[in-house]
């Protein structure tokens, strides 16, 4: 008598390519479709807010293509919700996952080619936030400067507080001119160049050209612990590069790696200043790749549940898993965080936290 010999891995082996490739058309689709929702929504939204006619035809495809890495960073974990969802929710509706746990699969078994997808997906997210991510956000910031914010930032600017180099200036107000020039207003120069010595300039106008600040009749005090010394400097230059961004605009901590958020948060401790938006920043930069594996083991949990409802049931699934996912997102991160009502860390993971142990009780159920 011939026997058949029958090798358990090697079926697994089968049911592994089998879920991968169930995954992949789903991933793909649900990824590309809300990407390219979010460029439309940004070019609907430059289109009402500026005068197109005014902004040169590349530069509004340059800051399309340059924020879709923030796009794709936002949208990875919304693909893995849709195809994880959408793939074992197809298997439980046609008897597939009962074909496989017959077999002598176990749920968990099932699952890890989910996992394995969803760690890959966790890692090219963290690798897109890393290393795309802030330079395509430096060259929008560039060409939105170019193109948008220094034809529509306001001309006009009071109170303007910027560091130098070596110093601290103080302007009573900033007027942009022709060729990217500022038009100072009671200047005032902060510097203290050794212990116990203070120096001011002060001047009634200046003028920012190309790198070179100038002020005229211009004049300088020294504070010291014995006296006080009063000089006149009539015409004093400056050579140092002052961005117009900082001049009009909002810095912001986009365009910087995780390494640079570190040691941005480091120096604003060590000089007393609030870095708790940055802590919060620079935990969620780990958070929101690491969601892309919990969308991958909880979004199967539920669509196993509800698998034979029907064919929109792992769309509605992963729909209300992000949306779910996102308001808790903004909820810990913008308001529970930034308020330091939580730590950065727990305001950055609570979400993570709290979907993966739904998953996990979910997924011990169904075992």
């Amino acid at each position: 008598m011939v026997g058949v010999s029958y090798e358990p891995e090697a079926g697994i082996k089968v049911i592994d390519r089998y879920v991968f490739k169930e995954l992949m058309v789903p991933f793909l689709i649900g990824t590309v479709a809300v990407v390219l929702m979010f460029q439309a929504n940004l070019l609907i939204f430059l289109m009402k807010t500026y005068s197109i006619a005014n902004i040169p035809a590349l530069a509004l495809a340059q800051m399309i293509w340059f924020k879709t890495p923030d796009f794709l960073r936002q949208t990875l974990p919304v693909g893995m919700a849709l195809a994880s969802s959408l793939a074992v929710s197809r298997l439980a509706r046609e008897s597939e996952l009962t074909a496989m746990r017959s077999g002598g699969a176990s749920i968990r078994r099932i699952l890890r080619p989910i996992a394995a997808f969803g760690l890959l997906v966790a890692i090219g997210n963290f690798y897109l936030s890393e290393r795309l991510y802030p330079v395509a956000e430096k060259r929008f910031t560039e060409v939105s400067q170019q193109a948008l914010i220094l034809g529509t930032s306001p001309e006009y600017k009071a109170n303007v507080l910027i560091k130098l180099r070596n110093s601290v200036a103080y302007f009573a107000s900033v007027r942009r001119l022709q060729d990217d020039r500022l038009l100072i207003q009671d200047g005032l120069i902060h510097e203290q160049r050794r212990t116990g010595e203070v120096i001011f300039y002060v001047a009634p106008t200046g003028i920012y050209d190309k790198g070179v600040l100038t002020f005229e009749d211009a004049e300088m005090y020294i504070f010291s612990a014995e006296r006080v010394d009063y000089y006149p400097a009539k015409r004093m230059t400056i050579d140092e590069k002052i961005s117009l961004a900082d001049t009009f605009i909002t810095p912001q901590s986009a365009d910087k790696t995780v390494f640079e958020l570190s040691k941005t948060i480091e120096d604003g401790k060590r000089t007393g200043l609030d870095t708790t938006f940055l802590e919060v920043d620079y935990h969620s930069r780990f958070a929101i790749p690491a969601s892309c594996l919990i969308f991958a083991l909880a979004g199967p949990v539920f669509a196993v549940w509800f698998g034979r409802s029907g064919g929109f049931v792992g769309v509605l699934l992963s729909i209300l898993l992000v949306m779910v996912y996102y308001n808790m997102f903004v909820v810990s991160t913008q308001i529970l965080g930034r308020n330091g009502w939580v730590s950065p860390v727990v305001a950055a993971w609570l979400p993570n936290a709290i979907l993966l142990v739904f998953g996990l009780i979910g997924l011990r159920r169904l075992e």
